[in-house]
């Protein structure tokens, strides 16, 4: 059985991810995590989204011509009025010195009202300029300036990043446009910018008006759909991607027996959550949700009592060292771990007691040897899941998932209704078997 191809699981990820994201109904933080570059521990979407556009080729273009396209900046000659005391600049406006005379300077001669030329910046043109120039010098300066992998160096080296910056920081042009930061860009000025003559200023609304969609969330013009493919989805990181493609078919396997996914609130812990006729499922990501892996050392006591006092000496040890060398604590346990996915299943929005759990574990690899350990710590999980005592105690249905890339296994149906194995073949079915969620839910 084959592996998946780095572009057809790409492509997967990034078809998927534009319609959950697009709908609402995904944490967009559990997604910014998974696809986090290079651990960069990166929770919010929207600065994933400005990293990128920085990163795509048009940017990079763009301010690489910057220089000498901004010579050719366009202003406009305004004249201000100004009161002045016997001296006149500019031309003089009677019929407002006539009126300052008799109203306010009691007949005085002196005083006169000019109309001072000086030169605009701040026209539509050059906010909508600066205001894209300040968002790409912002996102370079504080998210990029400082990584130190290939693919920040590629498109930003260190020399383009201090050029650029003495160009946005020092060139008598953009100094007199109004800081980016204190600009409101409105649709009259989006308007003008697109019909401007000059390509600098068109070029300006393409990027800008990409760049606020992107951040909005309008993913159906094929530029965005095509910076998220191309940028967003991070190929190199295929066992994250891999992970989020199972998630997403998984999610469409729940669909398929009539869930629906109920839209995100902000700030809530789950990936998605799923609501059916009689039950409500909050999938977890990275997150034990509700449940605890976690097993004291302590609940050993009267079990092996020399091996255990062995183990707790060595720990004892370690905490003293640890506090000695770097002045931190440590947290000692017999087991504590995580499945990559947890299903918690619960028959009232209220979520007391779950009825249900799937655990699920997943493993990009088709190696024979990976499948065995991921079962063995499949079985470690369902054993060890807690929420008030031990899940395998209490009458709470507990299955587990094992999901490979290339491996293929005997089972069909769940080994004793509670293990079941899927492959990427499997997910990718034209008929998607979901003998892996529980009988009650199908």
């Amino acid at each position: 059985m084959s592996k998946l191809s780095r572009a057809a699981l790409t492509d997967a990820v990034q078809e998927e991810l534009v319609t959950y994201l697009r709908n609402g109904t995904i944490n967009e933080r559990s997604v910014t995590r998974a696809l986090d570059i290079s651990g960069l521990g990166i929770e919010n979407l929207n600065r994933l989204k400005r990293i990128h556009f920085c990163l795509s080729d048009d940017i990079v273009e763009f301010v690489e011509a910057l220089q000498g396209r901004i010579r050719r900046v366009k202003t406009a000659n305004q004249r201000e009025r100004e009161v002045t005391q016997g001296e006149v600049r500019g031309g003089i406006d009677w019929q407002a010195t006539t009126r300052l005379r008799y109203s306010e300077a009691a007949g005085d001669r002196t005083q006169f009202a000019c109309k001072t030329p000086y030169t605009e910046y701040d026209i539509p043109e050059n906010l909508v300029l600066k205001k894209l120039l300040w968002v790409i010098h912002s996102t370079v300066q504080d998210d990029l300036s400082n990584i130190d992998y290939e693919w920040r160096t590629n498109a930003w080296p260190t020399e383009r990043i201090t050029k650029f910056d003495r160009i946005y920081a020092r060139n008598v042009h953009l100094n007199r446009i109004r800081d980016g930061d204190n600009i409101e860009i409105n649709r009259r000025m989006l308007n003008t910018a697109r019909t401007a003559r000059q390509s600098l200023y068109t070029d300006a609304y393409t990027y800008y008006d990409r760049y606020r969609r992107l951040l909005a969330g309008a993913y159906d013009d094929n530029d965005i759909s095509e910076l998220l493919s191309d940028t967003l989805v991070v190929p190199e990181r295929l066992p994250r991607l891999f992970e989020l493609f199972c998630i997403f078919r998984l999610l469409r396997g729940f669909s398929d027996e009539g869930f629906r996914l109920h839209p995100i609130e902000s700030g809530s812990n789950p990936l998605a959550t799923l609501e059916g006729d009689q039950h409500t499922v909050d999938v977890y990501h990275d997150r034990s949700g509700e449940l605890s892996f976690h097993v004291p050392l302590s609940e050993l006591d009267g079990v092996e009592e020399d091996y255990v006092e062995r183990i707790r000496h060595i720990q004892r040890r370690h905490e003293e060292l640890v506090d000695a060398f770097l002045g931190d604590d440590t947290r000692h346990s017999l087991f504590s771990g995580r499945p990559d996915i947890v299903f918690e299943v619960y028959d009232s929005p209220r979520r007391e007691i779950p009825v249900s759990v799937i655990l699920a574990e997943i493993k990009y690899s088709d190696s024979p040897q990976t499948f065995k350990s991921g079962l063995e710590e499949l079985l470690e999980y369902i054993e060890f899941a807690q929420q008030d005592g031990y899940l395998t105690d209490q009458d709470i249905e507990i299955r587990g998932l094992l999901i490979t890339d290339g491996v293929e296994s005997n089972m069909v149906a769940p080994l004793d209704g509670h293990i079941a194995h899927l492959s990427a073949a499997d997910l990718t079915a034209e008929r998607f078997s979901t003998h892996w969620i529980p009988e009650r839910l199908r």
